[in-house]
């Protein structure tokens, strides 16, 4: 049957296998997403000139660093669970016992 062509992608992988070819492995041209980032933590801030850039108060790194897919810490890019969080607590600097992440 050397007039059918085959269609599926892997069947057309597994009939290299069976030739002796070697599998080629290519990597990405550019890496995607948020993974070109390099992190260096609270001691510098996104450009690395220092740490005014970093989001402080804390509190503020929820809605402030995820825009430019870059953050202080290990955290995720959106944060929308808990959308009320601040509400207990109006003046975060006088009542910030009262701030919850998670209720």
């Amino acid at each position: 049957m050397k007039h059918v062509r085959v269609l599926n992608q892997k069947r057309l992988r597994v009939e290299k296998l069976g030739t002796g070819e070697e599998p080629v492995v290519e990597g990405f041209q550019s890496p995607a997403g948020c993974a070109t980032v390099f992190d260096p933590g609270w001691e510098a801030d996104s450009t690395g000139l220092g740490v005014a850039g970093l989001c402080q108060p804390v509190e503020r790194d929820l809605y402030g660093c995820y825009a430019d897919c870059w953050w202080p810490a290990q955290v995720p890019d959106g944060m929308t669970n808990f959308r009320d969080w601040h509400r207990a607590c109006p003046a975060a600097q006088r009542d910030w016992q009262k701030i919850t992440v998670a209720e």
